[in-house]
């Protein structure tokens, strides 16, 4: 697209949509891990076990977070409008962001519901508890290997961190719930539970980081900036390179958009083929809007580059 005192271009296509394979894969897990938890909790109900009743919460939790991030998958796999010109993917994010969300939540609950049954520790049946932890290892096991195979995006990443953390919490539990069987110290439990709570605040709280970052648009994890901007730098012609962002956009796609401004001498056509050329060629995730404007140009004021993370 021509302007009075540049060129500006455009590099890559917009990305489309989720496949239907991943999110099938999600609402199989979900439907599973739903049906389970559910049966879960009416067994920790009835057996009187803490950590198994948190562990249930948990596992509705991971639940409801796979069905936000089925969703989200089948709401990216929409094509972009005149209206959402990006997509839908943008959900994706929203969904990973919830699914964290969903586990600081049910964490907190653990641990203060754990804290009141510590000071009257009921009886309870380990051997039984173990056994419920046992199949809830398997459930959460083989939907983390099914949505593994099927997607390694921010909204899988986020369904697959539940699963296997709440495969890790099954497995304390279900030692949890041998040693109460060999020991009859039934405080083991409601202690077992505080332990798991305070766990998966301090796992969840990078992902919580990174989809916080993706929604405030700073600069994906998987994206050099200095390096991006280095090698427009490095281009025959480059003056300088000022107005220069990237964003997330949805699950390893990224947007970038710069303003290159470029001696007298140089032809802006070639430096801005280059530019494109060299953006695709070390950087194919990048979605890039460039405009290249010559150095007398009234729209060249000299800014300074701007990022977005810290």
């Amino acid at each position: 697209m021509m302007h009075e005192h540049g060129h500006e271009a455009h590099a890559h296509h917009h990305p489309h949509g989720t496949d239907k394979p991943r999110s099938r894969a999600l609402a199989v897990a979900g439907a599973a891990n739903l049906g389970w938890a559910l049966a879960q909790g009416l067994a920790g109900a009835a057996i009187g076990s803490t950590a198994l009743m948190t562990d249930s919460v948990h596992n509705l939790g991971d639940a409801a977070g796979l069905v936000l991030a089925w969703g989200a998958a089948v709401l990216a796999s929409r094509k972009a409008t005149s209206r959402r010109t990006w997509g839908w993917h943008r959900a994706e994010q929203l969904a990973g962001f919830a699914n964290a969300i969903l586990v600081v939540i049910g964490a907190l609950a653990v641990g203060l519901g754990a804290l009141w049954k510590l000071s009257t520790p009921s009886p309870l049946d380990g051997l039984s508890v173990s056994a419920w932890a046992l199949g809830g290892i398997a459930v959460n096991a083989l939907s983390a290997w099914w949505i593994s195979g099927h997607g390694r995006d921010l909204n899988s990443r986020g369904a697959f961190l539940h699963l296997v953390s709440d495969a890790l919490v099954s497995v304390a539990v279900l030692a949890g719930g041998i040693a109460v069987h060999f020991t009859r110290q039934y405080w083991i439990d409601p202690l077992l539970a505080v332990g798991v709570s305070i766990w998966l605040l301090r796992t969840t709280w990078p992902f919580l980081r990174e989809t916080t970052d993706a929604l405030l648009d700073a600069v994906p994890a998987r994206q050099d900036l200095s390096r991006i901007e280095d090698d427009l730098r490095a281009l025959p012609g480059v003056v300088a390179i000022h107005d220069l962002h990237v964003w997330p956009l949805g699950g390893d796609s990224a947007a970038a958009s710069a303003h290159i401004v470029v001696s007298q001498d140089a032809s802006v056509s070639d430096v801005l083929r280059a530019a494109l050329d060299a953006l695709h060629h070390d950087h194919p995730s990048l979605h890039a809007t460039l405009q290249v404007e010559p150095q007398d140009s009234a729209d060249w004021h000299g800014h300074s580059v701007c990022a977005g993370r810290e």
